[in-house]
Order: C-alpha cells, then structure tokens, then sequence
C-alpha cells in the first residue's frame, strides 16, 4: 500500500463547500483511478488532514482524472487557505485488529 497526506487549511465560511468538492474528487479518484479511498480529518481551527491510501504508487502517480474533474479540482483548491503535501510513505508492515 502507498499512503498521501495533505495539510489543509480552509478558507473561512467555505468549509462545507471544500467538504462537498473533497468528497466528490476522492470518490473520482476511487472510481476512475483505483485508490483504496480517502479519510479526511479536521482540526478545530479549519486546519485538515487528508489520507490517501493507493494500492501502489505506480497506481498513485498514474492518476488522471477525466477533463470534467479538472475545473472542480481548482475549485476545491480555490476553497483553501494553505494546501500542503506532507507526505508519501510505502507501508512496510501493518497490525489490525482481529
């Protein structure tokens, strides 16, 4: 598995709009592009998490969602104050519970 995490924070009054435009790109990229999904967590003060989780990073970086995507992308970067990728990580080993 290959995980991305974002760190983002929202503009003010537009959360419910970035929340709207997040969800409807993570299901495009599970539909279009086989990610295993993506979790969004939030802070109190408009700061959120996002964590991606793909079954490999070729499947990550071959990634392209189709032209109608494209405009509600920049949309949902438009909604946001700060947008940072923290990380990319391979997972190495994993326990769950039973």
């Amino acid at each position: 598995m290959f995980v991305v995490t974002y760190r983002i924070r929202t503009k003010r009054d537009q959360r419910q709009a970035f929340f709207v435009c997040w969800r409807t790109i993570a299901e495009a990229k599970r539909d279009h592009c086989g990610s295993m999904g993506s979790q969004l967590f939030a802070e109190s003060d408009r700061t959120h998490v996002v964590f991606e989780r793909w079954p490999d990073k070729a499947t990550y970086d071959a990634c392209t969602l189709p032209g109608n995507y494209s405009d509600l992308n920049s949309d949902l970067h438009g909604l946001c104050e700060e947008w940072e990728k923290t990380a990319e990580m391979e997972l190495v080993e994993s326990v769950t519970a039973g």
